[in-house]
């Protein structure tokens, strides 16, 4: 055997062989295999329940209502391999709809599958689609705070950036059931400013449920909710302390307000009616702006503003005399008389001081003068007189007090009753004047009456 292959006619035939072997199968065709040998290889596949899936819907004006059947299923053929490595996902049924207005449309399903797979058959071919336009309307944002603040402390009004009006769009047959757009923030213990804070925003229905699919622009918002002390605008009463350097008067006050906003428990606030400004006459020496701080109200934690500003003009001082001014008597007690005796007239001359143009501005029942006799009995005395000016104006001069007597009233006299006639009873029952007790005449009884008061 050994000498045959070494043989060299049996080397050629052997290389011969391998050669047509080879050349065999370079050139091989495999579309030369007949139809019969090649299906025999390919196998068929049905998938159930594919999600049909919508495409190229215009979604700024339209929205899908409705696809039925959702999910279809899927015929398929392919080879055993590239359908054993094919996932259920990787089978897509696709719906086009794209240039479709509103109203419901039959269409056609294409179906996207891998590699090396075709499709036989989709049941059903076709679905039924419904397509709803949208609407679009603008609504002012409410803001709710969940929950009260730190004790003493008091909300304000919720503030929206950039604006508190939105957008909202939603199918034009639910439109109607939106009643409001609000979003809600915890304020819970708090006791400064909520500041840096951004709120969700929701659509809600007339019973306060959220409405679902509702979409917002802008759909967040920044907020800023004040939290502060309670508050109370009062008004301001200025007292004046002191004097003015001599030979000074005020020709014009002009406070900038007259009001003032105070911070601090509410029932601190409760209890205050007013502010008193304490404007210090001694420091006021040159005309122009003085301001004068507020502090020392009771429980009172802020004013504002903190000080007030007050526009006054100084100016050198004029006198002006004013004779004969009569005198009111207060408070004299009942069964009393009094005269004055000093001055013997009854009336009081007076010299007052102030800005030249106040006092030429002085008009009849501009002052008064008053004595207080509460309290005192008969006798004589030297009382102050009280004397009634405009502000900034002053006495500067004249009568200080006057004298005076007190002295009982004097009653007045009864005359003497008459005899009664001889057929006149001396109970005076006749004349129908007695008195229901058989007492007499009500003269008696008006003599006493007058004593006693």
């Amino acid at each position: 055997m050994d000498k045959w292959l070494s043989h060299p006619t049996a080397i050629k035939i052997v290389s011969l062989a391998l050669g047509i072997l080879l050349w065999a199968v370079v050139h091989f065709d495999p579309e030369s295999r007949t139809p019969s040998s090649v299906a025999s290889l390919l196998e068929n596949r049905t998938i159930n329940d594919v999600k049909v899936v919508a495409i190229n819907l215009d979604e700024r004006n339209y929205v899908l209502r409705e696809i039925s059947p959702q999910k279809v299923r899927l015929t398929v053929r392919g080879t055993r391999n590239d359908l054993l490595s094919a996932r259920t996902s990787d089978y897509t049924v696709r719906v086009d709809l794209g240039s479709l207005t509103a109203g419901t449309h039959t269409l056609p399903l294409r179906a996207d599958l891998p590699r090396g797979i075709q499709a036989l058959a989709i049941t059903p071919s076709t679905v039924s689609v419904t397509i709803e336009e949208l609407e679009t309307k603008e609504f002012e944002v409410q803001v709710a705070p969940a929950g009260t603040p730190k004790a003493g402390y008091k909300a304000g009004a919720p503030v929206l950036s950039p604006t508190n009006r939105v957008h909202v769009t939603l199918p034009a047959s639910e439109m109607e059931r939106v009643d409001h757009v609000g979003a809600s923030i915890s304020i819970e213990g708090a006791d400064a400013t909520i500041k840096d804070k951004s709120v969700k925003l929701v659509a809600y229905d007339d019973k306060g449920k959220p409405i679902e699919g509702a979409v917002i622009d802008p759909a967040v918002l920044g907020i800023e909710v004040p939290i502060t002390n309670p508050f109370k605008t009062v008004p301001v009463q200025f007292k004046l302390s002191g004097s003015l350097p001599p030979g000074l008067s005020i020709a014009s006050f002009q406070p900038e307000t007259d009001k003032v906003t105070i911070y601090g428990p509410q029932n601190e606030l409760d209890k205050i009616d007013l502010v008193e400004a304490d404007v210090k006459l001694s420091e006021l020496t040159k005309s122009g702006k003085v301001m004068v701080p507020l502090s020392g109200a009771k429980g009172i934690t802020e004013f504002s503003p903190k000080e007030l500003g007050i526009n006054v003009e100084i100016v050198l001082s004029s006198t002006r005399s004013l004779q004969g001014l009569p005198v009111t008597v207060n408070g004299l007690g009942t069964g009393l008389t009094m005269k004055i005796t000093d001055p013997a007239t009854g009336k009081v001359d007076i010299t007052i001081q102030g800005a030249p143009a106040m006092l030429d501005r002085l008009q009849p029942g501009d002052v008064s003068v008053e004595v207080d006799l509460s309290g005192r009995g008969p006798g004589t005395y030297t009382v102050p007189l009280r004397v009634n000016l405009p502000r900034f104006i002053h006495q500067s001069g004249g009568n200080q007090s006057l004298t005076v007597e007190i002295a009982p009233e004097v009653p007045a006299t009864t005359p003497p009753a008459e005899s009664p006639p001889p057929d006149m009873p001396a109970d005076g029952t006749a004349d129908g004047t007695h008195t229901p007790d058989g007492s007499g005449s009500t003269d008696g009884t008006d003599d006493h009456t007058k004593t006693e008061g």
